[in-house]
């Protein structure tokens, strides 16, 4: 992947479109852009040929947000993350229908702790990228509403009975708070 955002990067510079000087960021900006979407595309394939499409969306819906805008654990390496990546997914379309006759209401109280654990540590910075007072404003609030949003999404789905999404999202959120405390231990 790292060839792809450099080639963009050389490829914009040569047209003058980007300063020759920032052409490390912009292949840095590409090459997460490109993995990023190659990951969706890869779990939203294995979502429909496993037959867990609309757990795979409560996978996406909980860890695109969470990640970039609550933070939380980063792998050493590139390849490390991909294991962790797909790692937690695969365990989420396994676990969660097997979850599903022990999935009640009361797991909204479950999901709301672990929203009441992640906000006031969000958003979770790295040793390498330092979030300043702006930039974590910025991104509480952006989490804040993410909160909103999601939790509007999960309060149909309990109302509506729908036990293996609310679980899914559940299951997500409790994985996605677990990364955002080993994130914020880890680089403290």
């Amino acid at each position: 992947m790292k060839h792809m955002g450099t080639f963009i990067a050389d490829t914009l510079s040569e047209d003058s479109q980007i300063e020759s000087n920032q052409k490390k960021i912009y292949a840095y900006l590409f090459d997460y852009i490109i993995e990023q979407l190659i990951f969706d595309a890869i779990v939203l394939i294995i979502g429909v040929v496993s037959g867990r499409f609309i757990i795979t969306l409560c996978f996406l819906a909980v860890t695109i947000p969470m990640r970039h805008f609550a933070g939380g654990f980063h792998a050493s390496t590139p390849w490390m993350c991909n294991i962790l990546s797909y790692g937690s997914y695969i365990l989420t379309i396994i676990i969660v229908p097997i979850l599903e006759p022990y999935i009640h209401p009361y797991w909204a109280a479950i999901y709301a702790l672990l929203w009441g654990l992640i906000l006031p540590i969000a958003p979770v910075d790295t040793p390498n990228k330092r979030l300043n007072t702006e930039q974590k404003s910025k991104l509480l609030r952006l989490c804040i509403k993410t909160c909103v949003i999601m939790s509007v999404l999960y309060l149909i789905l309990v109302l509506s009975r729908q036990t293996l999404y609310y679980g899914a999202i559940t299951l997500c959120m409790a994985e996605s708070t677990l990364g955002i405390y080993i994130g914020f231990a880890k680089n403290r």
